[in-house]
């Protein structure tokens, strides 16, 4: 963790806001406060399946509301970064709709690979989203988002072994109604948003249908893309919500919800940071072993020598760490992706229990041509071929190798290298992903015992089609010293061009498809009644998945015998729970919980020797320790949560970059050993009267390895090398804390008001890789702490012609930070970069409802 006085601020005036200043809170807030966050106003969660206020769950849950999502513009997952402790979200790497999620430390793969699972799950109204590059998806018509933190591996299952986000959406009005939004900013930016509720019709159907669109410029200026319209950050995103509730009686009811979103836009741009110079990286010693490290190319002395096609690229070719405004890329093609689905909810209450079925369908489709990922323009080089090796060498020379007659040695001699006009990598993807889910629950009550069952199944196929062409720069002295013993220093004085590049198109073309089934039961125990403040809750999921992939090209050419790979995994997953409440105000709990994310394939992984079979990975479990306390304290005036856990995972899933053997690059998914986590987190929110309250969060977590084998012995005979003790988790942010002002004042017309809300956040640069052996700029690619402030100023329920108009400014941002988030070090290639964090945007929006 590293300190600053940024840090020191933040906690500093969280405790002084939810601490010193109690005393007027008691004095002065009014006790009939509607608002949301108010004093007296339960938040309702359904965080354990069932309706229950946010403070009398056992969990460390946060929960935020549709006022607050408008306001403070929450359109997509990426949007929720920082608003809860030890919660993390940044872009993912080309789709337009993924996500790095990461809570409590444990991150969703930045690869978007259909061969692992995610470990945070994303449900859109009980539905999970199986993937990490569909999870950034658009969202509208929220009643409120949940963010679990902690494994819950018992109700929501399989692949939530760092915790879970939850969209939950509203339900159609009863009244006729039509609300919509239009705003405009910076970066030419305009949105628009209309919904419509019908009503009831015929006392027991009632429907909304929303359609909203949004788009910018791009805020990076890609000299090489005349049109701001198609500049990195560019984008144009429609999407559409169809949603119908039936009621059956008083008891159940059937709702059926579509969804469906496109986003069209060029990915942010990947600058370049790092290159290597090629030095040579001996053996490193660990514990005694010495372990052998990527050697990387000489990318650095090889761009001294190219020649850019446009002149204006070389200046910005230029590795650096320094925010770049403006950059060159040669292929930065347009991306497209389109979400839509399914969702069919029956549920109906029978009096001793209720039974709710969801069903959903979700189908993603994502591509994108041409994403340069070198951060910088094409260039001409020496091309390296076998048979282009010796041109341009002296005759005198080349007399010396036999294999060359000598009526060929003067055409050789004269003969140039060849050259090329390429770039170091470019890559461009096709993915198709659907899948079905099915859920029943049946639950109910008695005077002290809540219980639930179910069964879950799901099924998915996702194909992805990626070719990509990288270029490795070979030193070719190390050619002739290796090979032509003493003619070698020779060749070398003679060579024409040391630095030459070896380009290799690939296309890695394969289909995986995955079956998950679970059963689970949740009992909560109240020995001595629902009004005895005691509370033990033990629960239990037993879950099968099937895996299997198939796999048709992995290199040049096109496979003649697919190959393929099929593994089974099951695993046992419980939670208890033990909570007592001193009184309505105050209670606390211990949480004992494991969970489990399910293992899978490295798509680029070579077959095992002498077969066609895809190797695989295992599966990762984790054992959490929680103790929480939840309190709302000066006549519910404050509301002051805090929670310490250790979570200790066994095999857990990370990324490594390697050079596959068709000589391409890949992030490769490796089993780490043990890892622990422990940490602390507190959010409070205390509201001193009617016209302001102060909201806010802080977390930390220190992360420990150990065990994770996976270093390769200078002896090959010698088993794989702990190197624990250099280990790091890529994109944890060991600190991170948010504070939020909020100031409101009724305006003297009608329910007129106005309001005021400024808010701050902090996260500690992360990781992106687990260590410098395999990653060797991972120290260099550490993350920039982020310090953000954003801004808005509300005037809502303004009374005209018979409705509600709301008029608004915002900021996010606020001091343009440049902060670099997340980084790519591209191993044996040698040379890495990242993407930064969105520059300053704001705006203006003017909404109304009728």
């Amino acid at each position: 963790m590293r300190f600053t006085g940024s840090f020191t601020r933040a906690m500093l005036l969280a405790s002084a806001a939810a601490f010193i200043s109690v005393p007027a809170m008691a004095q002065d807030a009014p006790q009939d406060q509607a608002s949301e966050g108010a004093a007296n106003d339960d938040i309702i969660v359904t965080a354990q399946k069932r309706e229950q206020a946010l403070q009398d769950v056992p969990l460390a849950i946060s929960a935020i509301g549709a006022e607050r999502i408008e306001q403070m513009q929450v359109n997509d997952t990426r949007d929720l970064s920082g608003l809860a402790p030890n919660v993390t979200i940044t872009q993912g790497t080309v789709s337009l709709s993924s996500a790095v999620v990461a809570i409590r430390g444990i991150s969703t793969p930045a690869s978007e690979t259909f061969g692992l699972d995610t470990a945070n799950g994303v449900y859109v109204d009980g539905i999970y989203i199986a993937r990490s590059g569909a999870s950034g998806l658009d969202v509208t018509d929220l009643a409120r988002v949940e963010i679990l933190r902690g494994p819950q591996g018992t109700l929501f299952g399989r692949n939530t072994t760092g915790g879970a986000i939850s969209f939950v959406s509203r339900e159609p009005d009863r009244d006729f109604g039509i609300r919509g939004e239009v705003g405009i900013g910076n970066h030419n930016a305009w949105n628009g948003r209309i919904s419509v509720d019908t009503g009831e019709l015929a006392d027991v159907l009632r429907a909304t249908f929303s359609y909203a669109h949004r788009q910018r410029d791009g805020y990076i200026d890609n000299i090489l893309e005349p049109r701001d319209s198609h500049d990195p950050g560019a984008r144009r995103t429609d999407s559409f919500r169809a949603a119908i509730r039936a009621d059956l009686g008083d008891t159940g009811y059937i709702r059926y919800i579509f969804d469906w979103s496109r986003s069209r836009g060029n990915p942010t741009a990947f600058q370049l940071t790092n290159v290597a110079t090629g030095a040579a990286r001996p053996p490193i010693s660990i514990d005694g072993q010495l372990v052998v490290q990527t050697q990387q190319a000489p990318v650095a002395p090889f761009l001294a020598g190219v020649t850019f096609l446009n002149p204006a690229c070389a200046a910005l070719a230029a590795p650096t760490r320094v925010y770049r405004d403006t950059i060159c890329l040669n292929t930065n093609g347009d991306a497209e992706d389109e979400i839509w689905g399914h969702n069919l909810q029956v549920q109906n209450d029978f009096g001793p229990f209720a039974i709710k079925m969801t069903m959903g369908y979700r189908s993603w489709n994502s591509s994108y041509v041409g994403s340069d990922l070198d951060g910088m323009g094409s260039f001409t080089s020496p091309l390296f071929s076998n048979a282009t090796l010796f041109n341009g060498m002296p005759e005198a020379l080349l007399q010396f190798i036999p294999s060359i007659p000598a009526a060929f040695r003067p055409f050789i001699a004269a003969s140039p290298v060849p050259t090329t006009t390429a770039d170091l990598f470019n890559t461009s993807n096709d993915r198709r992903h659907d899948q079905f889910s099915t859920e029943v629950e049946i639950s109910g009550d008695t005077d002290n015992l809540d219980w639930i069952v179910g069964g879950f199944y799901f099924f998915e196929k996702g194909s992805e089609y990626n070719p990509q062409t990288s270029g490795f720069v070979l030193d070719t002295n190390n050619i002739f010293l290796g090979n032509f013993g003493a003619l070698g220093p020779s060749f070398v004085a003679a060579n024409p061009a040391r630095y030459r590049l070896v380009v290799t198109p690939a296309v890695l073309d394969y289909t995986t498809t995955a079956e998950s089934t679970a059963f689970y039961g949740q009992f909560t125990l109240y020995p001595g009644g629902r009004d005895s403040g005691l509370s033990l809750t033990a629960g239990a999921r037993y879950t099968w998945d099937n895996k299997a992939i198939i796999r048709l090209q992995n290199g040049a050419a096109p496979l003649a015998t697919p190959e393929t790979g099929r593994r089974d995994f099951s695993k046992f997953t419980w939670n208890l729970i033990a909570r007592y409440e001193f009184n309505p105000d105050i209670s606390v709990y211990a949480r004992a919980a494991t969970g489990y994310r399910s293992g899978g394939f490295n798509a680029s992984d070579p077959a095992a020797p002498g077969s066609s079979t895809i190797p695989s990975f295992n599966g990762e479990t984790v054992t959490s320790y929680e103790l929480g306390l939840k309190t709302e304290l000066f006549d519910r005036h404050l509301t002051f949560n805090v929670a310490a856990y250790r979570n200790s995972y066994d095999d857990l899933a990370v990324l490594v970059p390697v050079l596959t053997g068709a000589g391409t690059f890949q992030t490769r998914i490796i089993n780490a050993g043990k890892v622990n986590y422990t940490g602390i987190e507190a959010d409070f929110n205390a509201r001193f009267n009617s016209n302001f309250s102060i909201d806010g969060s802080i977390g930390y977590v220190d992360v420990n390895f150990v065990r994770f084998v996976a270093g390769q012995p200078v002896n090959p005979a010698n088993p794989i090398v702990d190197i624990a003790s250099v280990a790091h988790i890529g994109y944890v942010a060991p600190f991170t804390a948010n504070i939020g002002a909020n100031l409101a004042f009724p305006l003297n017309w009608g329910d007129a008001e106005v309001r005021f809300r400024v808010s701050y956040s902090h996260e500690d640069g992360g990781y992106s890789f687990s260590n410098t052996i395999s990653s060797p700029f991972n120290d260099a690619l550490l993350g920039d702490d982020r310090d953000t402030v954003d801004a808005q100023i509300v005037v809502d329920h303004m009374p005209v012609a018979g409705g509600d108009v709301r008029f608004m400014l915002w900021a996010k941002n606020l001091t343009n930070s440049h902060d670099f988030t997340r980084g790519i070090d591209f191993g044996p290639l040698g040379y890495a970069g990242g993407y930064y964090a969105e520059p300053r945007s704001f705006g203006a929006t003017l909404g109304f409802s009728f």
